[in-house]
């Protein structure tokens, strides 16, 4: 378990570096392409961008039941059943890239619908096909990176990933300086992209010789137990959709555009927030489900209230640092106009710190596959958002959309997520209600105590801000050390005292 404990450590600091990286990368790039190519050009992008993003539809869920499947299969040590597994999705992937090429296609050829403008509609037509083409073969490529996550080897794809993104950047930089435009963009990202997976299946063909590529292995009762799991996850993403993909359609209509941008500082932020929490804490999942696959069902337990345990240290920390230098920082960032932009992530971050506090929840409700009624009920919460959304805009504008996304998710993940995840496992809730409402509480009062201490010396200076910060974490990090874990919960970090 040692060799478990380290893979997961090290898989999880990697998810947050490359995290991390992406936000650094995209804070100073987004600036400098919007100079290089101009306002009109770099909306393309974004149109672009916005329209291949809804291709991962294609998916179906499929990637996340790969991962589970397979998880179940290496706890047995099934190696048919891996490659029966593996080439299953492979095949249902392959088709993915072909309807992605088909619609990438079929874009181009319709895009006088999408551009105004007649001059920019052939740039856009090569800039489409060009990402649609990385989207494309980005299909069969989840296959391995589900075999790899399954295998608790998420350190390796972050690496590639970090790896791409440095070389995707240095690329745009040089290209973009000696005046390129979007579709030298296109192509670097097309470029960047190719490497990464062929990184990827060099990687897998190498460490795992056993893993075969045969689409006679295809099954029709494995495609089958799949995709009464995958369709599942599947409604939880268009839950997703409508939680944080419909408030700017709401906000357009209501208050107009300007307003949209307004929202999307606070929004994006507190999209940020989530993904580190997600990219810190989700990898959990294969280990669930080979501790399912063992049945040994006190080992699961145990490692579900630990792993919640750290959830929701780094959940509270994160979302009360966003608290106090939240201003400070979107002031120094876009500037005093949009100081409106900190009470939207204020009123999000309401629900979202309780919502991520979560994540190991919900990983562990769709790795044991008990994850049906958690999607329908996932569904509802979305729906909710949109409804409250389209009722309090219109009396509080901004606010009122950011209530509408906060109010569902509070009442989802307070009083329904942790009472059916510990359902789930035969846990009793008042023993996890003992485990994490200690570092919550705790938590909580660090901060409140940090920023009684350092309020009179918040900035909106990045210097400042950075050392503020600093002090913060080295306090929060000792208390959660040496207060909230336990002397056996610190050995998994190497720390025996």
């Amino acid at each position: 378990m040692a060799t478990l404990a380290g893979k997961l450590i090290k898989g999880s600091f990697l998810r947050v570096l490359n995290l991390l990286v992406t936000i650094t990368v995209s804070f100073f790039m987004m600036p400098f392409v919007i100079r290089s190519i101009g306002d009109r050009w770099y909306g393309l992008w974004i149109l672009v961008g916005t329209l291949v993003g809804y291709y991962g539809f294609f998916d179906f869920g499929l990637s996340t039941a790969l991962q589970r499947f397979i998880s179940r299969a290496l706890a047995d040590e099934d190696r048919q059943e891996i490659n029966t597994i593996f080439n299953t999705c492979f095949s249902f992937f392959a088709g993915g890239a072909v309807l992605s090429i088909l619609a990438s296609v079929s874009v181009a050829i319709w895009g006088s619908r999408f551009i105004e403008n007649p001059a920019d509609i052939h740039a856009f037509r090569i800039v489409i096909l060009l990402v649609g083409l990385s989207i494309s073969i980005s299909f069969p490529i989840r296959a391995l990176i589900g075999f790899l996550y399954a295998n608790v080897r998420h350190d390796v794809t972050m690496i590639i990933e970090i790896g791409k993104i440095i070389l995707r950047t240095a690329l745009i930089i040089y290209f973009l300086l000696r005046g390129h435009g979007i579709i030298a963009l296109a192509a670097i990202t097309l470029f960047a992209d190719s490497i990464s997976y062929l990184a990827i299946l060099t990687f897998t063909r190498k460490r795992y010789a056993y893993l075969t590529f045969d689409l006679r292995l295809f099954s029709r009762n494995t495609f089958k137990g799949l995709i009464n799991y995958s369709v599942f996850s599947f409604i939880s993403n268009i839950a997703n959709q409508l939680r944080f993909h419909i408030d700017a359609f709401v906000i357009t209509a209501y208050l107009g555009l300007s307003m949209v941008t307004h929202y999307n500082v606070g929004g994006r932020i507190a999209r940020y927030y989530i993904m580190a929490i997600i990219s810190a804490v989700a990898l959990i999942m294969p280990v669930f489900s080979k501790f399912e696959g063992e049945r040994d069902f006190d080992k699961l337990r145990e490692k579900f209230l630990f792993v919640s345990k750290l959830n929701v240290i780094l959940s509270i920390f994160l979302g009360g640092a966003l608290l106090v230098y939240g201003k400070a920082f979107i002031t120094r960032w876009m500037g005093s106009d949009y100081t409106d932009s900190y009470y939207v992530l204020v009123i999000l971050m309401a629900g979202l710190i309780f919502g991520t506090t979560q994540t190991t929840s919900a990983s562990l409700i769709f790795s044991l596959s008990k994850h049906k009624p958690y999607s329908i009920m996932h569904l509802c919460e979305g729906l909710a958002n949109l409804t409250l959304s389209l009722i309090l805009v219109k009396r509080y504008g901004i606010y009122g959309v950011a209530l509408g996304t906060t109010i569902p998710v509070i009442v989802f993940y307070i009083f329904v997520v942790p009472v059916y995840a510990t359902r789930v496992i035969d846990l009793p809730f008042t023993r996890y209600a003992a485990y994490i409402v200690p570092p919550l509480l705790i938590g909580g009062a660090t901060h409140l105590a940090c920023w009684l201490f350092l309020r009179n010396y918040i900035l909106a200076s990045y210097s400042r801000l950075f050392i503020l910060g600093s002090i913060t974490f080295a306090v929060y990090a000792l208390v959660s050390v040496f207060v909230v874990l336990t002397k056996e919960e610190r050995r998994y970090f190497g720390i025996h005292v």
